[in-house]
């Protein structure tokens, strides 16, 4: 199974995971053609080898003015009557545009990518959206975005998709994220990083934060929504044998070294069931059903609900989830974005299925398929339930009446 390894050790930006992404050997130019509907060119963009602390790293910045961008948006910016100083590994160098959810997926439609491209955008950029809602207090679709809303971070995010995409892996992992150290200036005065949507964004990660010190942000709030967007779950090291390592450079000096390094494994496939659970207080019944759906839409094997009391005499629920392996990573997504549980007990299970085979019954009413297990001498026999709620349906018949005429067989 082929898989990516994140290792986000001296943090991680936008533009830090293409640089890596180009290291490793995917072309500029395709990204660059599918990003010609906004005006940026080839020369307009900064992609060269640099040495960061005796590592050599791919380095990847736009340079070209959201001026540019300006006649071409057809958005009417906001201006908002505070600053947002806020300094990210992303250097800006023009004024500030911004824009809310809606603005940035109106670029990013314009774009000439495929819709799998353009929806892993969207999905990149949607925690962004509800992270900086639950710092103002606000709807996620009318935040609106300081600098992760300029061009160079709606660039930086439609690379990210795009080389996810074009490494075509089964798989994405990532090791401790190195939020940094110091602060940061933002229109919430001086604040200790991570800043206050990054730290909702590394909250919500399935992975721990930790890494050499340093007194300066390393982390983004682009870098982290990245993480969550495109699905990464936490391994405390590559596992697997490693195919490339490849490196992308960040803008800052003092740090040992600022790169963002990323394996490229050929990882066993894991295929043995595993039992998700998480306990749940504050959710509605029609959230919780939503959620099922969308279990079973990942590739859940079993979902069920069971009524428990938690801390505080509490009433609520305990989620449980069966699944195969290799959808562990769809299954966690759901689980995190569909519920509010901040943790999932992970859990590989052995299961002992008998051996079985499927038959076609012939009924009075219709075909019925039968499942036959065998233990030993013994035989059990069950019909297949939407073979008997088909007909049930068509002949407007009690589903029992249904299965009693399969049992006549």
């Amino acid at each position: 199974m082929r898989a990516l390894y994140i290792d986000p050790f001296s943090g991680i930006s936008g533009n830090m995971f293409i640089g890596a992404m180009l290291d490793g050997g995917y072309k500029i130019e395709p990204f660059l053609k599918g990003l010609h509907p906004l005006g940026i060119h080839p020369e307009d963009v900064i992609v060269e080898k640099r040495d960061k602390a005796g590592i050599s790293a791919t380095y990847f910045n736009l340079i070209g003015e959201e001026d540019k961008l300006s006649e071409a948006d057809g958005v009417h910016e906001h201006v908002h009557d505070h600053s947002h100083d806020h300094v990210h590994e992303h250097d800006h160098h023009h004024s500030h545009h911004h824009r809310d959810l809606k603005a940035v997926h109106t670029l990013i439609d314009r774009c000439d990518f495929s819709e799998e491209v353009k929806s892993l955008a969207k999905a990149i950029y949607r925690p962004l959206a509800e992270a900086e809602a639950r710092v103002h207090g606000k709807d996620p679709d009318t935040v609106h975005f300081h600098e992760v809303g300029e061009l160079d971070s709606v660039v930086d995010v439609l690379g990210a998709a795009y080389f996810t995409i074009a490494a075509d892996v089964e798989a994405i992992y990532v090791g401790a994220v190195n939020p940094g150290g110091g602060t940061v200036h933002c229109a919430h005065g001086e604040y200790p990083v991570p800043a206050p949507a990054t730290a909702y964004l590394l909250a919500s990660l399935d992975a721990p934060l930790g890494g050499p010190k340093a007194d300066v942000e390393l982390t983004t709030p682009t870098g982290a929504a990245i993480l969550k967007g495109i699905g990464a779950n936490y391994m405390a090291r590559p596992e697997g044998r490693v195919i490339k390592v490849s490196y992308g450079a960040g803008t800052r000096e003092g740090v040992v070294p600022n790169v963002l390094r990323i394996f490229f494994l050929e990882t066993e496939e894991e295929t043995a069931p595993v039992w998700y659970s998480c306990n749940l207080d504050d959710m509605t019944g029609e959230a919780l059903g939503f959620c099922m759906e969308r279990l079973f839409e990942a590739g859940a094997r079993d979902v069920s609900f069971t009524p428990i009391f938690m801390k505080k005499n509490r009433p609520g629920y305990r989620l449980d989830v069966l699944t195969d392996g290799e959808k562990s990573s769809a299954i966690c997504d759901v689980l995190f974005s569909h519920t509010t549980t901040l943790g999932i007990k992970k859990i590989p299970v052995e299961k002992i299925e008998l051996p079985r085979r499927t038959e076609e019954t012939e009924t009075k009413l219709g075909t019925v398929r039968t499942k036959i297990g065998r233990w030993n001498d013994m035989e059990k026999v069950s019909p297949e339930y939407e073979d008997l709620r088909k007909i049930a349906l068509e002949r407007a018949l009690p589903l029992e009446t249904v299965r009693r005429e399969w049992e006549r067989r």
